[in-house]
């Protein structure tokens, strides 16, 4: 048992330079498998499976830093690692529907849910972490305004991720477009995480929504952080299938603002292709991204998103420990290598 809990430990790497989150993810890691492990059949094992290599725990660090602004961070601690585990819980359920709709073979570096198990058990795992989501909430929230800010939420997410279906194979994708979709598929899971850490730690509604615009800003520099690295690292590194996208038409934002410098459409002859991309193809169209840059304009922009997040959270959130380590979490993102 001690060796079991030891290499849960082990998977937390990502906090060792903040320790009391580190000890939240490990603890809320451990009562998302306390309700997973419960579950009987072919579907508790594919739960299992899901959690049984944790991600980084993003958005629920996002409740405990924002919650320990609060006046009742402390009284209320529990409750908060139960709501932050209703958020992660919630992000898991979309990434495995996002994976039956990409037929995505890896997750974590592991086979997927949907690869292992079937499209069948992967919709029912999927299905069954948004009512523990929002079980979870529901139990521990202090209120309503909680469950319709979650319920919102999901609903913003399902059009963020429907419109990036709907712009499949979309080469005249706008900027303006491509952000709206990182919004919807991304920032506002920040967000949520953001607002409803502060405000169920007792801090108001109006001052809980300047955190849920600095999580929403975040979570956009996440999202192009994320599309950068499909054109700047390996699926060995990133622990996932890189460029595949390409083929089903899921253009990024530093394939999209490539093709817009792309003056003797060689890159949009190559993407017009489609599922007929070879290998080969698929990375020179890597190079030509790069070249055209399309990388350097997508690091420009996560920057920028960077810079509205840290400008939001010293304009609105005192400067003291807690803060810190949202700027130096911050920060530690945009420079993420994986």
């Amino acid at each position: 048992m001690l060796e079991k809990r030891n290499n849960i430990k082990n998977k937390f790497t990502f906090w060792d330079s903040f320790p009391q989150v580190r000890k939240d993810m490990i603890e809320i890691n451990q009562i998302i498998l306390k309700h997973v492990n419960s579950v009987p059949g072919l579907l508790g094992q594919a739960l299992e499976d899901t959690f049984a290599v944790p991600g980084k725990m993003l958005r629920p660090a996002c409740v405990m830093l924002f919650g320990a602004f609060g006046p009742d961070a402390t009284q209320k601690h529990d409750e908060l690692q139960k709501i932050a585990t209703s958020i992660e819980t919630l992000h898991n359920a979309t990434l495995i529907h996002d994976d039956i709709i990409d037929e995505s073979s890896m997750r974590h570096g592991r086979p997927s849910i949907q690869t292992k198990y079937g499209k069948h058990i992967a919709v029912y795992a999927g299905d069954y972490l948004f009512a523990l989501s929002l079980t979870l909430l529901s139990e521990n929230a202090q209120s309503l305004h909680s469950v319709i800010a979650d319920g919102k939420t999901m609903q913003n997410i399902l059009v963020g991720e429907t419109e990036q279906y709907n712009n499949a194979y979309n080469i005249n994708i706008s900027e303006k477009e491509y952000l709206n979709q990182i919004k919807g598929k991304t920032g506002v899971l920040f967000g949520l995480a953001c607002f409803i850490g502060a405000y169920e730690s007792g801090i108001k509604v109006t001052k809980a929504l300047k955190a849920k615009q600095f999580g929403e800003y975040l979570g956009q520099a996440f999202q192009l952080r994320d599309d950068i690295l499909d054109y700047t690292t390996t699926s060995s590194t990133f622990k996932k299938p890189v460029l595949l996208d390409v083929k089903d038409g899921i253009y990024s934002g530093p394939l999209i603002f490539a093709l817009q410098n792309d003056d003797n459409n060689h890159l949009h002859e190559l993407v017009k292709m489609r599922k007929d991309l070879t290998q080969d193809q698929l990375h020179e169209i890597e190079n030509l991204v790069n070249h055209l840059g399309g990388v350097e304009r997508a690091q420009k922009l996560a920057d920028q998103y960077t810079e509205k997040a840290l400008a939001s959270l010293k304009k609105h959130w005192p400067d003291n420990e807690n803060r810190a380590l949202i700027e130096q979490l911050t920060g530690r993102l945009l420079k993420r290598q994986y």
